[in-house]
């Protein structure tokens, strides 16, 4: 195992649950600082996040049961109809950056990167935007149309720099779901949503890169896993002190700059 698999594992595991889109971080690690062939990087990203699905279930290990064994119909109900509308948006999107991704130079690449970021820092700052008696008069549980909408926002996290926990707890929260509850939702959103994307890349026969064998695949999720999990019991703790959308705008302001060279002739 090398030295940024390593450190590529500790970014997805410490940054997915972070808004500041996990993806993002690891696609400029791994065309900035790594021998990943650009074609690749999409294939490696989706495995990556098999590590922190995995952290989910560890966190959450009854109430996945209760919703696999029906126990919970209607939590049953809404991620199925969150992940089906996942399906809508992303699949599309995944196909759409297997074939223009690999063609991109480096430094476009970050500014594409840099780009989403900062919308991903605008749709955390809006919520804040509200004050803590508006959002606690109205606040309510996740049904139906909160579940297609932040179904159908989850989809459009497949482009690299718009953070998936980010824009879907942001989209729960303005929706004026409860934020404990919408944290809990966002997070068990991503299981199915991990494990569909994974189906695709096996049925498209996309492996992954050539560098990577079986057994450096199983000590990296190990380590996502490792880092999913102690960043969630952070996160989990500290996320009514944090402001995401501020570190979200620093990181967009440095992809950015990265890409600046692309336009310098």
């Amino acid at each position: 195992m090398e030295l940024w698999q390593i450190l590529v594992a500790l970014i997805q595991g410490f940054v997915e649950w972070l808004p500041i889109s996990s993806e993002g971080q690891v696609v400029l690690f791994l065309y900035n600082f790594t021998p990943v062939p650009t074609d690749e990087i999409v294939s490696l990203v989706v495995w990556l996040h098999l590590g922190t699905a995995l952290a989910v279930i560890a966190r959450y290990p009854r109430l996945i049961f209760e919703i696999l064994s029906l126990k919970d119909k209607a939590l049953f109900r809404l991620l199925l109809i969150a992940t089906v509308a996942t399906a809508i948006t992303a699949v599309p999107l995944y196909f759409f950056l297997k074939s223009s991704l690999a063609p991109m130079h480096g430094e476009l690449l970050n500014v594409l990167v840099g780009v989403l970021l900062l919308v991903t820092a605008i749709v955390l700052y809006l919520p804040t935007r509200h004050t803590e008696k508006d959002l606690t008069d109205t606040q309510r549980d996740v049904e139906n149309r909160e579940a297609i909408t932040t179904g159908l926002i989850q989809g459009l996290a497949v482009l690299p720099g718009l953070s998936r926990s980010g824009v879907t707890i942001s989209a729960l929260l303005m929706q004026r779901v409860e934020k404990e509850t919408a944290m809990k939702f966002s997070f068990l959103m991503s299981v199915p949503a991990v494990i569909g994307i994974l189906i695709l890349e096996i049925l498209t026969g996309n492996t992954l890169p050539s560098g990577i064998g079986t057994l450096d695949l199983i000590l990296i999720e190990g380590v996502v896993f490792a880092a999913g999990l102690i960043s969630m019991e952070f996160l989990l703790k500290l996320a009514r002190r944090i402001s995401f959308w501020k570190l979200c705008l620093v990181l967009a302001i440095v992809a950015i700059l990265f890409g600046i060279p692309a336009f310098i002739p």
